[in-house]
Formats: structure tokens, C-alpha cells, sequence
């Protein structure tokens, strides 16, 4: 088992299971995915934080940014300033699996949320 957290956040691998391995939480919730859901939810979530870095320089000091990025099952959406930004994720019910969820984590998480699961990601493939 492998598990990263910190303060309103975790993440944890757990390869001895075989269905539903990942498990990503909040403060308040917490969904276990598949590994499919897994792969999915990685791939999306660094687009879209590269997206938000490529153009958080170019915003004014008041304005606000959304950036939405759709890849099934996830839909992602990042709302945010030059300064930061929080992250709400849909988890739209497949075929397989009818089941759906929305999670939520608020600006003075995300980036330790991203760090991990970029961690997480390494840790599997490298």
C-alpha cells in the first residue's frame, strides 16, 4: 500500500485489491476508483494544471480564470487566479460501473494534491 496525504487531501494505492486499487479523498469525502478511472483522472488533471500554467502569467491581478477539460469519465474543472486554484471533479456513471461522483478540492490543496498524484504516477510507470 502506498498512501500520500496531508492536510484536506489523500491519496492511496492499494494493489492487493483487485477491482477498486485508488482511493482519492478530501477533507470530507473520499471515492475509490478503478484503475481505468485511475489513468483517466491522472491524464486529465495534468492537462489541465499545464493549461493553467501556461496562462496564469498572462492574468491581471483581479482577473479570475475557468478552464474546463472533458475526458470520459471525468469531467475537470479548475477555477482560479494568478495565485492559485481549486478543483472540482465529475465522475460521470459508465456501463460497467453505474455509479458517479463529484469531489472537490479548495485552492490551499491542490497543488500538494497534484504533486502526489504526479508522485503516485511515477512511482507505477517509471
Amino acid at each position: 500500500m502506498i498512501k500520500k496525504e496531508g492536510l484536506g487531501w489523500r491519496i492511496i494505492r492499494d494493489s492487493s485489491r483487485d477491482n477498486f486499487s485508488m482511493l482519492i479523498g478530501g477533507e470530507t469525502w473520499a471515492i475509490e476508483l478503478n484503475q481505468s478511472e485511475w489513468e483517466n483522472l491522472f491524464k486529465v488533471v495534468m492537462d489541465l494544471s499545464d493549461q493553467y500554467k501556461s496562462v496564469k502569467e498572462q492574468l491581471m491581478a483581479d482577473e479570475d480564470i475557468t478552464l474546463e477539460l472533458e475526458r470520459s469519465p471525468w469531467l475537470a474543472i479548475l477555477k482560479g487566479d494568478q495565485y492559485g486554484w481549486n478543483l472540482k471533479l465529475i465522475l460521470s456513471s459508465s456501463s460497467l460501473l453505474n455509479r458517479g461522483a463529484e469531489v472537490y478540492w479548495p485552492r490551499n490543496v491542490t497543488n500538494n494534491v497534484v504533486n502526489a498524484m504526479r508522485t503516485m504516477w511515477d512511482s507505477d510507470y517509471l
